[in-house]
């Protein structure tokens, strides 16, 4: 944030069709407007994209159904972890 308690403005470009769905994730987050989302987004993952060290950062979306049995959730993430190995090798 600016010295002075006031925003910057930048200006961002979307499709319809994106702002569409931003302003739907807006919705079902609770946020007022797209920029918060967007401002959110930034701030969560762009270090995920741009990535400094040794690292290389893997996202996975667990189904909450997995969460429940502990050993159905370690062999589907067994077969996760052999999929990523064979991706990045």
């Amino acid at each position: 944030m600016a010295k002075d308690g006031k925003s910057k403005i930048v200006s961002l470009s979307l499709d319809p069709e994106m702002h569409e769905v931003i302003k739907e994730a807006a919705t079902k987050l609770g946020h007022k407007n797209v920029s918060q989302v967007i401002r959110d987004l930034v701030s969560k993952y762009l270090g995920l994209l741009v990535n400094d060290s040794d690292e290389i950062s893997v996202i996975i979306r667990v189904p909450s159904s997995m969460v429940e049995d502990p050993d159905r959730l370690r062999g589907w993430l067994a077969a996760k972890a052999e999929a990523i190995a064979d991706a990045l090798s």
